[in-house]
Parts: structure tokens; sequence; C-alpha cells
């Protein structure tokens, strides 16, 4: 049986992100890298999301150059699915649960495919569990 979970890019740059990481993101990790049957499933901006994020932390001086290229090429290799959303569905939820709507583009697949959201952003954490959605980790 194959475990379908979403993963926000909040969560996915914690396993890479010096200062990022906790001990429950880590495990989760740690999990899908152990669990050939867990599917990691993402919006196909989550790779905007990751590029843009990675970028600040370069500007910032978080990171050089050659470090954000090795994060992101880390992150390449744990094959996330990517998976299309229906964009009048996300907006809707976007405005009941009052986030952007690039993050509730994670809450409509994880309702989508009733699926666990992994996250670590405290707001999509909150309009998750509004909305029955179960949250990894538990913070």
């Amino acid at each position: 049986m194959i475990d379908t979970v979403i993963v926000d890019a909040s969560v996915a740059l914690s396993w890479l992100l010096p200062g990022e990481e906790t001990d429950k993101s880590l495990r989760l990790r740690d999990y899908a890298v152990e669990n050939s049957a867990v599917k990691l499933l993402v919006p196909s901006l989550f790779w905007y999301e990751v590029g843009n994020v990675l970028w600040v932390a370069v500007k910032r001086g978080r990171l050089i150059q050659s470090e954000a290229a090795e994060a992101l090429k880390t992150l390449t290799d744990f094959q996330f699915d990517i998976a299309g959303i229906e964009i009048t569905e996300v907006l809707a939820i976007s405005f009941s649960q009052d986030l952007a709507v690039y993050d509730a583009a994670y809450l409509h697949l994880a309702q989508n495919y009733k699926a666990s959201l992994w996250t670590i952003d405290k707001r999509l954490i909150k309009a998750a569990q509004k909305l029955l959605i179960r949250v990894e980790p538990e913070l």
C-alpha cells in the first residue's frame, strides 16, 4: 500500500537549511527515505517556493550560491511527485482560511488525496486542523 503525504516547502527546506531543522521534521525525512511505500506529493509551485527561499538565503548571506544549488539537488533526489491543482478550489480555500493561495494549494492536495500534510508553517497547521487534515510533525 502506498502512503501518500503532501510535503510543503517549509518542512522540506527544514531538512536542508542550517538552523531550520527540528528533530521532528528530520524524523519525517528519515521515514520518507527508509520507506519506499511513501509517495511524496507536491504542487508544481513547490519548486518555485523552494527556489525562492534558497535565493533569499543567498541574498541574505545564510548560504553561498553553491550551497543553495547543492540543497536544491538534494531535494530533487527525493523524487517528489507533482500533482495538479484546481485553482478555483484553491482560491476558495484561500479565502475561507485566510491564507495565501500558494499555501492553500497544499491544503487542496491534502483534501483531494485524503493525505497527511507535512509542514512546520504554523498558519498552515492551524488552517489544516480546521479542515480536519492530519498534520505532521506535531509541534
